[in-house]
Order: structure tokens, then sequence, then C-alpha cells
């Protein structure tokens, strides 16, 4: 398929975006090619800690460093003492903070599974508006020599009108608003 410019009107200058980005010989420096990248799969959010668990470790971290603080500039004479009670003194300090740690460990595994669960029913659609943007970047083409980017009649959808010339700094943006006209929401991206 050939198409001509809106803007120079000349056919031997436009080529489809997908092919200008692969081809290395296409004459684009790199924030050009950024410009005219596809739009990127949508992942899931990397996880982490969250703000309780977090809040539990910091105090957990304090009342140990207190602990081994007091076991140092507090050592009385423990000999007149039995085994056990020498024992509860040395690690007495420590079991607070060791059931903070604990703590935060369920609290942390509970808020993991939360976002995992939030984001396997968020992802499917973040998916599907992926494929419709992909649908309309592919459809898009590059005039080399005005330096703009345009979508020719019918390419994104038969029904679908030609595109003005566009600055190339506008098309991700356009990608996106031509892909909510030609397929709204919840419609599926017709395949080319």
């Amino acid at each position: 398929m050939s198409a001509a410019c809106p803007q120079c009107a000349a056919p031997d200058h436009a080529v489809p975006i997908p092919r200008a980005v692969a081809d290395p010989s296409t004459p684009l420096d790199g924030p050009t090619r950024a410009l005219l990248a596809p739009p990127p799969e949508p992942r899931p959010a990397p996880g982490q800690a969250g703000t309780a668990s977090t809040v539990l470790y910091g105090i957990a971290a304090a009342l140990a460093v207190l602990g081994v603080v007091s076991l140092l500039h507090g050592a009385r004479d423990l000999d007149r003492y039995d085994a056990a009670y020498r024992l509860g003194y040395r690690l007495g300090p420590f079991v607070l903070p060791g059931l903070l740690v604990v703590c935060g460990l369920i609290v942390q595994a509970v808020s993991r599974r939360r976002r995992r669960q939030a984001a396997a029913i968020v992802l499917p659609a973040q998916k599907a508006q992926w494929q419709r943007n992909l649908s309309v970047w592919q459809a898009g083409w590059l005039c080399l020599g005005c330096r703009a980017a345009f979508f020719p009649d019918a390419a994104i959808r038969p029904d679908f009108p030609a595109s003005p010339a566009l600055p190339l700094d506008q098309f991700p943006l356009w990608v996106m608003t031509a892909a909510e006209r030609a397929f709204g929401p919840t419609s599926p991206p017709v395949p080319h």
C-alpha cells in the first residue's frame, strides 16, 4: 500500500511507521525514533514493601538497637540468679522486636497478595487498550520529507477518515485518541 502525505502530497516520501522505526537505515534521530516507537506493553507494577510493614520493621530495628545498648551498659552481676532469669535478661529485649518482624512479614505478604489480585483485575483491560493502541500505531505513516506523521483514509478502520499531517511530538497522543475514537473503550481492534 502506498500513501500520500496530506501536507506535501508526495507518496515517495511516505513510509509506514513500523517499518521506519524498525529499519536502521531510515534517517531518524534517537528522540524521533522514541516518539514514533510502539506503545509500551503494560506490565504489572513491581512489588514494594507496604508502609505498614516498613513501619513495623523500623520499630523492631529501633527496639533491637535499644536492647543491645541496654545489654552493653546494664551489665549487672547476674551470677546470683538462676539460669532462666539470666537467659530472660539477655533475650528479653529481643522478643518484642522479633514479634514485630513476624507481624511485618505477615502484613507484607497480605498486601502483596492484594496487589497481585488488583493487578489481575486491571491488567487484562490495560492489555486490551494496548492492543487497540498498537493497532492504530501500525496504521500510521511517516512522511520523511515533511517530518510529519499521518493516517491515510481507511487505514485504521474502513469508515475512519484520513488524518491531517501531525507533528511528530503529537503522534503518541494522537494514537491513543484515535484508538479511543475508532474502537471505543471496550471493542476489540480490527486486524490488518
